[in-house]
């Protein structure tokens, strides 16, 4: 009995004892062999490697987000925008936080050495996370920190390596410089390919990213690349940007190898087709030669192969005629190109553009806006020169919006100054040349079903039956698959796969419209619109087969042609002055002022048309000057532009007087918020007998009418206000004192001043402020009626659970609004880290729908933004221009 009791007190003590020293085994606090030994083999095969098999399946999906853009030169490196990443978050989160558990539990780190050598690759793969993520300032401190701190590890040429494209993401061009030159040294004497590769691609990104970048010296580091034996996919990468770089050096025998070896080995067909199209268009301008790249492009467009990519093929063309200096067939060329888009919005973006700007070169402005406007559609944000592109764009589209109601308004009053019987004929004609085509496209569709039945004959339904499949489902049946195919385009044709597809000819109706079709108990109900006398307004006739819809906007009466030329001679000057403002095209903007004054010499308009004529002349030393000179002179004697002629400094004497009223309103603000209201109003009254800006005087007006409620009566005080009313409707006092008029009483005039005085501070500004360093918010404006925010609130946390792991955030949710909440992800650092997560969520599939619908909005807002609008319902409506501009940069 004793025994027993001996070895089952001495068993429980070898536990407890080898308890003990597996404990302190586990310690990083001791720097011993065996927790050396204990913490390498852990950290290696354990924490560091679920987070390098996480690091594996998020490059993966990072390939499958890059989409390479084969018009421009390819980087080294394929980068993403960063809106698109989001399904490559929840992998590197995962990095990440294998990374810092794995830096947490088994560092040790003594007197300036790390003796866990997995630590090392932890802190890389976490730099690399972070890299791909584009946090590329928390990345370049990890792989910073590694170069410095852990200078005996086993990865800090890499870190190195990695610091560079930190560096060059950045826009750290000299930074990149100095890292380049240093790295070359510490990665040279290891001898090791995997490094030498890291660092001559890096040094070519270094030579295709600087501005000064030097092309040939790229080619030497990417020549050094292929030395050191890249994966397949990389080695071909790199031959693909040698050609491009070697056409660019104009090396076309050279560029002939790399492009040649491309096709040889690319497994993307994509690659392998541009490769060809280099090569096909590898032209020194002979003939013999022209005819041989032509031919062959005519043969690839023949290839059902190449269907998805004619629309580059064509603009291969377009790049032959435009060494050719065909301008005609290349302009052709490019217009096929832009028609035969089907995927490659890259391809599609630059031909477009290209045509535009050839159009806009020839002055064809409507043209050049239309293939502006197709460029823009699909333009991404890194396309080069976006802003301008932009701009150009939307100049254009407000030139030929105003050149367009010119050309209609002239054309609606020619017809209208026809003969009743010329103008009848005209309407029949038009409603039987719109009946002649449809007819023609009703034929044209039956003929094209009609053809379908006679190639593939009446289904014989009884192989139906015969199939010998029954047990399956339809959709795994090819038989019965085939045979529902036929019977479909049997009775319905070829047809788009699209809403109302049983509809040839769709016009637009609405969801209500369909219903009430399909509902015989639906009664006809008046809706005949009035105008404000209470007069029937008829509606816009929009069928084409009835004759209103050619008559319905004839200026038939004297008013209505007054309205027309009213029309016209506004389109007329706004589009002079783009010619001259925006498109810098002189000609043209004279010889529209010129129509102008012709046309219209009464209008109120004339002289500003005149002085624009006489300045311009004057700048181009004509002596047509004295024409428009003299009419103003004359006619328009009392005017400014008079004044203006014969003082030429006249606008700065009025600048230094309004500036010199500016100073003194300071005086008179000074006083008012001094509450010193006899002195505000002497000095108001001083003011508005000499001051001409509009916004000037009608502050003046406002804190006049203001103090005048402090030292007169009721009736006084009203008056005045009424007074900036009647005067200043249009600017933003307006508003004040419509506010004081609605609550006029003594006592709460008093109280209320000093917050409609801080207002004054603001007029013409929006009442949100841009801070983008400050905390921010993500606010979703739910419609609760449409959308429940409970069941969004549990999507959004799943949502960060999936993608923002690491982060950890609030999510809350108030009503705003008896049809509105307002659901809160707090909080982000800043405007940066609040977009990347506003891009995210805004793409992710579980909320896009309700987005699109309307049903949600989202919004990235500041902190002291998000407390006003949650307080002020009044400003909320101006947050989305707010957001618009400065966020989106809209």
């Amino acid at each position: 009995m004793k025994i027993n009791n001996i070895y089952r007190y001495s068993s429980r003590l070898l536990v407890l004892i080898l308890i003990l020293g597996i404990t302190v085994s586990c310690s990083t606090r001791r720097n011993t062999g065996l927790n050396r030994a204990y913490h390498n083999l852990t950290s290696k095969f354990n924490v560091n490697f679920n987070g390098q098999e996480a690091l594996k399946t998020g490059e993966i999906e990072y390939k499958k987000i890059c989409k390479d853009n084969f018009i421009a030169t390819l980087p080294i490196y394929c980068y993403p925008a960063k809106e698109e990443l989001s399904s490559i978050y929840p992998s590197m989160d995962r990095v990440i936080e294998k990374a810092s558990k794995s830096i947490y539990k088994h560092s040790m780190f003594f007197k300036g050495k790390e003796y866990v050598k997995p630590i090392d690759d932890a802190y890389l793969m976490m730099g690399k996370a972070y890299f791909y993520k584009q946090d590329y300032v928390q990345a370049q401190r990890i792989f910073s920190y590694i170069a410095t701190t852990h200078k005996d590890g086993n990865c800090v040429e890499e870190a190195r390596i990695w610091e560079i494209r930190c560096a060059l993401r950045q826009k750290y061009y000299s930074r990149a410089e100095d890292l380049v030159n240093e790295t070359k040294y510490i990665v040279q004497p290891k001898n090791s390919k995997k490094l030498n590769l890291l660092y001559a691609a890096a040094g070519a990104e270094y030579e295709m990213t600087v501005p000064n970048g030097d092309l040939e010296t790229a080619t030497d580091y990417i020549e050094d690349v292929l030395k050191n034996k890249p994966k397949k996919d990389f080695r071909i990468r790199m031959h693909y940007i040698l050609g491009q770089l070697y056409e660019k050096l104009e090396q076309p025998a050279a560029a002939h190898e790399h492009f040649l070896y491309v096709t040889k080995k690319s497994d993307s067909y994509e690659m392998e087709f541009n490769a060809r199209m280099h090569l096909a268009t590898n032209y020194d301008g002979s003939p013999t030669r022209r005819s041989e790249i032509m031919k062959e492009l005519e043969k690839m467009l023949k290839d059902k192969k190449n269907e998805d990519y004619k629309d580059q093929i064509y603009y291969a063309m377009a790049e032959v005629n435009r060494i050719d200096e065909d301008t005609t067939e290349r302009m052709e060329h490019l217009a096929q190109s832009v028609a035969a888009y089907k995927e490659n919005s890259f391809q599609r973006t630059h031909s477009s553009l290209q045509l535009a700007d050839l159009y806009f070169d020839q002055e064809k402005y409507p043209q050049a806006k239309a293939y502006y406007d197709t460029a823009t559609s699909s333009m991404p944000k890194t396309y080069p020169n976006y802003d301008a592109i932009k701009t150009k764009s939307a100049v254009l589209t407000e030139l030929v919006d105003n050149l367009q109601v010119v050309v209609v308004q002239d054309s609606l009053q020619r017809i209208a100054k026809m003969s009743e019987r010329d103008r009848n004929n005209w309407v029949k004609n038009k409603i039987a040349a719109y009946k002649a085509e449809k007819n023609r496209k009703e034929k044209e569709e039956r003929d094209k079903e009609l053809a379908l039945q006679s190639a593939l004959g009446y289904s014989n339904y009884n192989q139906l039956n015969n199939s010998g499949n029954s047990g399956k489902w339809y959709f795994y049946n090819s038989t019965l698959m085939a045979a529902g195919k036929t019977e479909f385009i049997r009775k319905w044709g070829t047809r788009k796969l699209e809403d109302n597809w049983r509809i040839s000819n769709k016009q637009q109706m609405s969801f209500e419209d369909m219903a009430d079709l399909n509902n015989p108990n639906k009664a006809e109900e008046d809706t005949t619109e009035y105008d404000e006398n209470g007069n029937p307004v008829l509606k816009r006739e929009t069928d084409p087969e009835k004759e209103r819809f050619y008559t319905q906007d004839l200026p038939l009466t004297p008013g209505a042609v007054d309205t027309s030329n009213r029309m016209i001679a506004d389109a007329m000057y706004q589009a002079a002055i783009i010619y001259f403002d925006l498109l810098n095209d002189v000609p043209r903007g004279m010889d529209m002022l010129d129509k102008f004054y012709k046309r219209f010499p009464e209008h109120e308009l004339a002289p500003s048309v005149l002085f624009i004529q006489y300045n311009r002349y004057k700048e181009m030393g004509s002596s047509k000057a004295e024409t428009p000179k003299e009419i103003i002179l004359t006619k328009y004697a009392n005017t400014d532009y008079a004044r203006l002629i014969r003082e030429p400094d006249y606008y700065q004497k009025l600048a230094a007087e309004n500036k010199k009223l500016e100073t003194q309103y300071e005086e008179t603000y000074k006083a008012f918020t001094g509450k010193q209201w006899k002195k505000v109003i002497s000095l108001a009254d001083n003011a508005l007998a000499v001051c001409t800006d509009k916004v000037l005087r009608s502050k003046y007006a406002y804190v006049r009418a203001v103090s005048i409620g402090q030292t007169q009566n009721k009736d006084a005080y009203r008056a005045a206000l009424q007074g900036v009313l009647s005067d200043y409707g249009d600017q933003k006092v307006a508003e004040l004192a419509r506010i004081l008029l609605i609550d006029l009483d003594p006592a709460p005039v008093v109280e209320q001043t000093p917050a409609v005085i801080a207002d004054l501070e603001t007029v013409g500004k929006s009442p949100f402020t841009f801070a983008p360093k400050d905390w921010h918010y993500i606010t979703l404006i739910v419609n609760v009626h449409k959308c429940n925010v409970m069941t969004l609130k549990t999507d959004i946390s799943n949502f960060d659970r999936e993608f923002y792991s690491l982060q950890k955030f609030s999510i809350n949710a108030f009503y705003i609004s008896q049809d509105e909440q307002i659901v809160t992800v707090s909080r982000f650092e800043n405007m940066e880290t609040a977009m990347d997560y506003y891009y995210a969520i805004s793409k992710n599939e579980k909320f896009a729908a309700d987005i699109k619908a309307g049903n949600i909005t989202v919004y990235a807002m500041s902190a002291t933004n998000y407390s006003n609008y949650y307080k002020q319902k009044g400003i909320r409506s101006q947050y989305g221009e707010f957001f618009n501009e400065n966020y989106l940069g809209k």
